[in-house]
């Protein structure tokens, strides 16, 4: 196969959508096979496949981005499929396009809408879709688990912190950008304003939206470079992976030079590494057990230790992928619900809640779990 692949299977191994069906069309070097034909990236004349054969064969992936870290020499269906997306365009892709950019604020209103519809009244073909639309909803008390503060005799570098807090938390969850401000300010950070941020891009990657990918990441570079290149402080680990791909010579539209993008890559930091010396004063509402779902794009999950120094009695889910990554929830909202309840039963009975550091994975969790169990962000249950 083009660009070097062995087909030693190492990426069938870590795919969740293989794992469900086992047939070899949905690994992904099965996918690669079928999709080069139509592929700029391998073929300066692109087959013209008709737009629904294009999307059977390329809505079959979770974005995870699995393949690409088992795979010796880095290959990536994710990134295969959305150039495919990007060379074959369907009004599907424009419409994720308005949904992520221009309707954000219109996210609670749905989610309100959906939670009037009764539950006997909801159409099968429609139940994938409206559990998403009420998970935009915020629960009204949820309860704490502890107060952080910080160990005073570890000093932390006062260097200016720039916040970044994605799609989610800007339009439903706002809440979590307030906690992560009073967060970094109790640790003794400098913040300066992220007015000039937007979409990390990551998603209209996925959807094969170049053209807005590109403006996403030249406007976000714009905002880094006036504030003087301060840190970038994450607390999604799906923001936290499209910001770091600005980095990635290999991606359409590379923004950054190699010089300048050493320094913004290592200008990127998870939200809970800045949290150095960490100490929790637990609540009686912290639960013995609790579940820690890993979200797909921690490229090195500083979240998962960060929550077992604080919280005892952590559980990991052994699902793969809750099936929120890419655009799999537009092309296959029923394959991604399935992971999605998959996922959240792959916790121990007695882990009722639980916590992890993706946007996404939490509305996907909360979509998917079942009565009495319950998914937040970690920074839903901590105060200050």
């Amino acid at each position: 196969m083009k660009r070097g692949c062995t087909q030693c299977g190492e990426c069938a191994n870590v795919c969740p959508v293989f794992r469900r069906h086992r047939r070899e069309e949905y690994s992904p070097k099965g996918k690669r096979r079928l999709l080069e034909p139509v592929s700029a990236e391998y073929s300066a004349a692109p087959a013209p496949l008709p737009w629904e054969e294009v999307r059977d064969l390329a809505r079959l992936c979770a974005g995870c981005g699995r393949c690409k870290q088992a795979c010796a020499r880095k290959l990536s269906a994710a990134d295969l499929l959305a150039e495919v997306r990007n060379s074959h365009p369907h009004w599907t892709q424009y419409m994720w396009e308005l949904w992520i950019k221009r309707m954000g604020p219109l996210w609670p209103t749905l989610g309100r809408l959906a939670s009037a519809v009764p539950e006997g009244l909801t159409p099968a073909i429609l139940q994938s879709s409206l559990a998403p639309a009420k998970a935009l909803l915020s629960a009204s008390k949820i309860p704490v688990w502890a107060s952080l503060r910080r160990d005073l005799d570890l000093k932390t570098d006062p260097a200016p912190v720039m916040l970044f807090s994605g799609c989610t938390a800007n339009n439903v969850r706002p809440q979590w950008t307030k906690k992560a401000e009073r967060l970094l300010r109790a640790w003794g950070y400098t913040l300066v304003s992220s007015t000039g941020l937007t979409c990390c891009g990551g998603t209209m990657h996925h959807a094969g939206r170049f053209g807005t990918m590109n403006a996403m990441r030249q406007q976000n570079i714009a905002a880094w470079r006036g504030l003087g290149k301060p840190r970038i402080a994450v607390f999604c680990a799906s923001c936290h992976h499209g910001l770091a791909e600005y980095a990635d010579a290999g991606q359409p539209g590379a923004p950054l030079q190699e010089a300048e993008a050493a320094e913004w890559k290592s200008s990127l930091s998870p939200l809970s590494a800045l949290l150095v010396g960490a100490k929790a004063d637990p609540t009686p509402d912290k639960p013995e057990i609790y579940g820690y779902h890993q979200p797909c794009h921690w490229d090195a999950d500083k979240d998962q230790p960060f929550l077992a120094e604080i919280f005892s009695g952590q559980k990991k889910g052994t699902a793969l992928c809750c099936g929120m990554g890419g655009i799999l929830k537009m092309t296959d909202p029923a394959l991604s619900m399935s992971m999605a309840e998959e996922c959240a039963g792959g916790f121990p009975a007695e882990a009722r809640a639980i916590l992890t550091g993706c946007s996404g994975c939490v509305l996907q969790l909360s979509a998917a779990g079942k009565s009495g169990i319950t998914a937040r962000h970690w920074l839903d249950v901590v105060i200050v």
